[in-house]
């Protein structure tokens, strides 16, 4: 057998980590364990000698999703000087913010990862990702410096925009449809959207439902819906405008 043993000092992160990983160590027929210390929230992970090379390269991928999922939001909100209320264009201006050039954040992280038979997840962002620090904190600079434009929501919807003109697109188009009380986003053909930053595809409000959206950053998106003049596509046409089809 080949161990790999993951520490986290957070056990929230440790408990989704293990979420994200335990259907593909079920499918190798490995074992998954947790163990909780003082010190630390440990991940176990044991699969036979021929799975390795495999485990190795996928365990990589997901310490790095779970780092910009979980450690870059967290690092870019404590960094923000302004108020953030519920305020529906600011939730989703945060979100833009969070998510900005996660595929380049990813490549870096993967760059400097070297998965070792025993892995410190926060050692790991404490010590080595200090380029990456940096980058984030240029985009940190300029959000506190811009500070005068989150005051009104026409001036948050134009930032949300610009923001999302410089976004990648991590799919090419989207089927939303509007359910009795909820929203459910799924691919061109019905299947379920697979991307490490959309946990979710069923939405009970229209902040998550446009945080997603944001995220996803589709080139189309089709809204099926019975009400052409909800609030819903008026905020859609507002965030997305030509790519936006209304469906019955």
């Amino acid at each position: 057998m080949v161990e790999f043993c993951i520490y986290f000092n957070n056990f929230n992160v440790a408990n989704c980590f293990m979420k994200r990983v335990c259907k593909f160590i079920n499918l190798l027929g490995g074992i998954l364990v947790n163990i909780s210390t003082n010190s630390f929230f440990s991940v176990l992970i044991a699969v036979k000698k021929e799975h390795k090379a495999k485990l190795k390269n996928y365990l990589r991928e997901r310490i790095a999703e779970t780092i910009l999922v979980y450690y870059k939001r967290d690092y870019i909100l404590s960094k923000l000087n302004f108020k953030r209320g519920n305020n529906f264009y600011m939730q989703i201006y945060l979100e833009a913010l969070c998510c900005f050039d996660s595929n380049l954040d990813k490549e870096i992280i993967l760059k400097k990862l070297k998965l070792k038979k025993h892995f410190y997840f926060d050692s790991f962002i404490d010590f080595v990702l200090g380029v990456l620090k940096n980058k984030w904190n240029e985009l940190i600079t300029i959000a506190n410096d811009n500070v005068i434009y989150t005051y009104s929501d026409d001036n948050l919807l134009e930032l949300i925009k610009f923001i999302i003109s410089n976004l990648e697109h991590r799919c090419y188009a989207v089927n939303v449809f509007s359910k009795k009380d909820c929203y459910m986003i799924c691919g061109i053909k019905g299947e379920k959207i697979d991307d490490f930053l959309i946990e979710n595809n069923i939405f009970y409000d229209e902040k998550h439902l446009f945080a997603s959206l944001v995220v996803l950053n589709p080139k189309k998106i089709i809204f099926h819906t019975d009400n052409k003049k909800s609030s819903v596509v008026d905020k859609l046409n507002s965030f997305f405008s030509k790519r936006v089809e209304i469906c019955k």
